[in-house]
């Protein structure tokens, strides 16, 4: 049996145990493939038609592996690596989204006698704290009571801002939350139940919002299985209510859940609102959405304290579907005029890679965030995004947003006692019938490599252990 290492334009065989493998990248059979991921995909039941694999050497001389290499399959959430990657070379690592304040009216003895305009700049992560600091900024400005509306200007995006059929049909998953160019804290809530006094408190608070508590309490010991919650929108657009049902074991005291409830009107209301009146302040009017209602010069502008660079982090660690799909509309927001739609979005990404030499001719994008059943990629082009991504001033920002294997985001309860901890960058992707992983890792011998291995198929969920087989191969063999 033989290895192929690659010197330059030749081809050295070496004695292993393992199977041959090719250099770099024409299709290969399946028996060509390292011996221990094959092993670990069959057993898994995944058919040698059902995966694409490519490992490539970034630096240095080192093994080329190719499997169904330039075969589109759906790459789940590794799909997050092709938006962030063009996000930091379209928008900058320093960019940083504004969040404009206008008003309708003049404003006397702290009283605003019009309207408070909200324009929203497509902030991903506009969350409790940033809304608090901006409270205080506008109340120590000398504004404290609102006599008119609060109106929010979506104007940036031009996509469907609520009811958009979910992913997987449960709107109440956070990760269902559609893209929204005022979003407030993901439009996410945590629901806290507390069994003793028969209470649900919001966190973060939502004012004007009736909860509807249909949560039974069961006597009996605390077991695993015992609660279980369910949410649904019950009131009207004017008149919001949150019905939560379920039931819960009182021993098992205090429960919580996060879940999305309500439009994104109601929501930013409610958010707002409670905000503003923890800081003293009144808004007397109701909540409107009116696209270019912020006219003329800015009262006062809410700068991000997070730049793309924290953002792409926050997406990569974690994979956060709803920033993705932000940031992808966002690079569509650079040139093009307003509102943006996904079709700008896509082109500003394709039109970007192009000018890379990386054309990426099996990408199907649908929002960025591989929350989806159309994207598609091969695993040669994922793999060359990553080698671009790797060359450039950011690599290293880049492949610090990667999960580190066993240590953080969403590989950090995996292999944690193995060699190859410290020394991998891996983006996971999951959905149902997909499991993917593609990122970088470091060899014992030093060479760094990318790699990307997409498993679809009804045997998929089975990969975990050929996912892990690959890291451990590469790293020492590689």
């Amino acid at each position: 049996m033989s290895v192929v290492r690659c010197v330059g334009s030749a081809v050295v065989l070496a004695a292993t145990v393992l199977p041959a493998l090719l250099c770099p990248v024409p299709a290969m059979a399946e028996d060509q493939v390292a011996d221990p991921v094959v092993i670990a995909l069959r057993q898994s039941g995944v058919q040698p038609r059902d995966y694409g694999l490519v490992v490539r050497a970034i630096d240095g001389d080192g093994l080329a592996v190719s499997h169904n290499a330039d075969i589109p399959f759906n790459p789940a959430s590794t799909m997050k690596l092709v938006t962030t990657h063009a996000a930091i070379g379209l928008l900058g690592s320093d960019y940083r989204w504004i969040t404009g304040i206008y008003t309708t009216g003049r404003i006397e003895d702290g009283a605003l006698l019009g309207d408070l305009v909200i324009k929203g700049g497509g902030d991903p992560k506009l969350v409790i704290e940033d809304v608090n600091e901006l409270v205080t900024k506008l109340r120590a400005g000398g504004l404290r009571d609102i006599r008119g509306d609060l109106v929010i200007d979506d104007a940036i995006y031009g996509v469907a801002s609520d009811r958009q059929p979910s992913f997987d049909g449960d709107d109440s998953q956070p990760y269902n939350v559609p893209p929204y160019g005022a979003l407030m804290n993901f439009k996410a809530t945590r629901f806290i139940i507390d069994p003793r006094k028969r209470r649900i408190v919001l966190d973060p608070p939502l004012a004007d919002v009736r909860i509807d508590n249909q949560v039974r309490v069961l006597n009996g010991r605390c077991r695993r299985g015992d609660t279980g919650f369910a949410i649904e929108d019950a009131g009207t657009e004017s008149t919001p209510v949150i019905r939560i049902r379920g039931s819960m074991v009182g021993a098992c005291g205090e429960q919580f859940f996060y879940a999305a409830a309500l439009s994104h009107r109601q929501y930013i209301h409610g958010f707002f609102k409670a905000a503003w009146m923890a800081a003293g302040g009144t808004l007397s009017g109701s909540t409107r959405v009116v696209k270019g209602a912020a006219q003329g010069a800015p009262y006062y502008e809410w700068h991000s304290p997070r730049t793309l660079g924290d953002v792409v982090r926050d997406i990569n660690k974690f994979s956060n579907n709803v920033m993705a799909r932000m940031l992808m509309l966002q690079m569509g927001a650079r040139n093009a005029r307003q509102p943006v739609s996904v079709d700008d979005a896509r082109s500003a990404i394709l039109d970007w890679y192009a000018s890379r030499n990386v054309p990426l001719r099996s990408l199907v994008i649908e929002n960025g965030s591989g929350l989806s059943r159309n994207e598609r990629i091969s695993a040669a082009d994922l793999t060359d995004v990553l080698v671009d991504a790797s060359a450039g001033p950011e690599a290293i920002l880049f492949q610090d947003s990667l999960p580190q294997v066993g240590v953080d985001g969403t590989m950090r309860n995996r292999m944690r006692r193995d060699p190859v901890v410290g020394h991998a960058n891996i983006k996971t992707g999951t959905l149902r019938n997909v499991r993917a992983i593609a990122g970088y890792v470091t060899a014992a011998s030093g060479v760094r490599y990318a790699l990307a291995l997409i498993v679809n198929g009804p045997h998929a969920d089975g990969a975990r252990r050929a996912q892990e087989a690959l890291l451990r191969w590469v790293y020492h063999n590689g």
